[in-house]
């Protein structure tokens, strides 16, 4: 399974906002910055994201985008089919538009149906807080920690 550069881009905003735990909206801009990514490119994402109901925004001055559901309950999966579509193997007898398929070709569908059946397990058992908790926190000051004595 190939995942895109704009999904990519999509699931690391979405952890940033988690990371972050900021009930007010964060920027485009500061999410970019944050995560190295394209301002310009990131905004037709959220928008995207928006439209899949993951995020909302927010207008104005101090406006931008929050997450629309707690992060620990948007899975990865939910994402990638949003942004990408099936995220596994169709089961070969579901497969529309082509001739029947052959009996060797049946064979072959406990091996597909249990792949599909783990990626879409393992792809929904994270979330997003998942990841973001993953994260090691950034340490503080601009080379070294602060340590209290």
């Amino acid at each position: 399974m190939e995942i895109s550069a704009r999904t990519m881009y999509g699931l690391r905003a979405l952890v940033t906002m988690a990371g972050a735990r900021a009930l007010d909206p964060m920027s485009i801009q500061l999410i970019a910055e944050r995560e190295g990514l394209p301002s310009k490119f990131l905004e037709g994402i959220m928008a995207d994201l928006k439209r899949g109901g993951f995020v909302r925004s927010k207008r104005g001055a101090n406006g931008g985008y929050v997450l629309a559901r707690p992060a620990s309950e948007i899975t990865i999966l939910e994402i990638l089919r949003h942004m990408e579509g099936p995220v596994a193997p169709q089961p070969i007898e579901d497969r529309s538009g082509g001739p029947e398929p052959t009996p060797r070709q049946m064979a072959f569908s406990p091996v597909w149906n249990e792949i599909r059946e783990a990626t879409i397990r393992i792809l929904g058992s994270y979330t997003i807080q998942s990841i973001a908790d993953a994260v090691p926190e950034e340490p503080v000051g601009e080379f070294f920690p602060i340590y209290q004595i």
